[in-house]
C-alpha cells in the first residue's frame, strides 16, 4: 500500500490516521496503524477486521475491513462510507443541534449527559437505514442502530462514543438524511491483551466475570454504567417489534462452526487471541439470548 496516494490526514481520534486512494478503484480507505507499547504490538488490525465480518453475518451494515502495511506499519484499512452527494455529520454534531444538556464525550464529562438511547432515537428521527443495507424494507435509521448495539455486546466493544456513529445528510434538498453503516470497531474481544493474560483468564474461569467489565462507559449513566447486553436490550426496546425479533434471530442462527471458520480465517490471530474470542462470542451470544444481563 506504500504506492496508494495520501488523500487527507484523518483529525478526529485519538490516533494519526490517513485516508489512501486505491489507484485501481479511486475509492478511499482510512489507514489506521495498531497501537504498539514497548514490545506489545496491539490487535486493532484483526479485531477490527474480525468485528466487521462478524456485522456482516448479522445483517449489520459495517465498512469494509481490510488488514494492510504501510511503510513497513501493520495496520488496518476501512473502505470509506460516505456517498458522493453527501456529508457525514457524527453524532456529537447532531446532538449539539437538537440536545440542550448534552456534553460532548471529547471533553470527558462524568457520566456522559445528553448521549443516551432517547436522544440518539430523537436524532435519527426520519432517517432511512444505510445504503445498500441488507434489511427489512420497514426499518428505520433506529432499528438498525438497535442492530449496531447488539453487535458492540456481542463482540464486547465499549467504544461506541458520539463520534463512533454518524448520519449521512444528503447535499440535495428532498434526499433523505439515512444512517451511516458501523465503523471503527477495533476495541473489541480483547484486542489489548497479552497472550499470557488471555490464557490465564482462560485456565482460572475468569473470562464470565472479564466480559461483564464491559459496560456502556460511553453512554449516559448514573453511578456505575450499565452493561453492553443491558444497552443493547434497551435500544431493542426502543426498536421496532420487527427489529427486535429480526437482531435476536439474527445472532440466533449465528454458529460457533462459522465463528470458528471466520477466525480460522484471520492468520494474524495467535491461537489464545483466537480461543480467548471464540469464548467471548459464545458468553455473550448466551447473555443477549437468555441472560440479558
Amino acid at each position: 500500500m506504500t504506492h496508494w496516494r495520501v488523500a487527507a490526514e484523518e483529525p478526529s481520534g485519538a490516533d494519526a490516521k490517513v485516508w489512501l486512494a486505491d489507484p485501481a478503484e479511486g475509492e478511499l480507505w482510512l489507514f489506521k496503524p495498531v497501537t504498539i507499547k514497548g514490545e506489545h504490538v496491539h490487535g486493532e488490525n484483526w479485531a477490527e477486521k474480525v468485528a466487521s465480518e462478524l456485522g456482516n453475518l448479522l445483517a449489520v451494515p459495517c465498512a469494509r475491513v481490510e488488514m494492510a502495511v504501510r511503510d513497513g506499519e501493520v495496520g488496518a484499512i476501512s473502505r470509506n462510507l460516505r456517498p458522493a452527494g453527501f456529508e457525514m455529520h457524527n453524532g456529537a454534531v447532531l446532538l449539539s443541534d437538537l440536545v440542550d444538556d448534552y456534553i460532548p464525550g471529547a471533553y470527558a464529562p462524568a457520566g456522559r449527559p445528553g448521549h443516551n438511547l432517547e436522544n440518539i432515537k430523537r436524532v435519527l428521527d426520519g432517517a432511512s437505514t444505510p445504503p445498500g443495507a441488507a434489511l427489512p424494507g420497514s426499518f428505520s435509521a433506529f432499528d438498525t442502530f438497535a442492530g449496531i448495539l447488539v453487535l458492540d455486546a456481542w463482540i464486547a466493544n465499549r467504544d461506541r462514543h458520539d463520534e463512533n456513529w454518524s448520519v449521512l445528510v444528503p447535499r440535495t434538498p428532498g434526499t433523505p438524511r439515512r444512517l451511516c453503516g458501523s465503523y471503527d470497531q477495533a476495541g473489541c474481544l480483547g484486542f489489548n491483551l497479552r497472550d499470557a493474560s488471555r490464557s490465564e483468564i482462560l485456565t482460572s474461569n475468569r473470562l464470565p466475570a472479564w466480559v461483564r467489565k464491559g459496560t456502556a462507559w460511553r453512554f449516559e449513566h448514573q453511578g456505575k454504567p450499565p452493561s453492553l447486553v443491558a444497552l443493547a436490550h434497551h435500544g431493542l426496546g426502543l426498536a421496532s417489534s420487527e427489529a427486535r425479533q429480526f437482531w435476536l434471530a439474527q445472532l440466533e442462527g449465528v454458529t460457533e462452526d462459522t465463528e470458528a471458520d471466520l477466525l480460522g480465517r484471520t492468520p494474524e490471530l495467535s491461537d489464545p487471541a483466537r480461543t480467548f474470542a471464540l469464548e467471548v462470542l459464545k458468553i455473550n451470544r448466551k447473555r443477549l439470548l437468555h441472560d440479558r444481563d
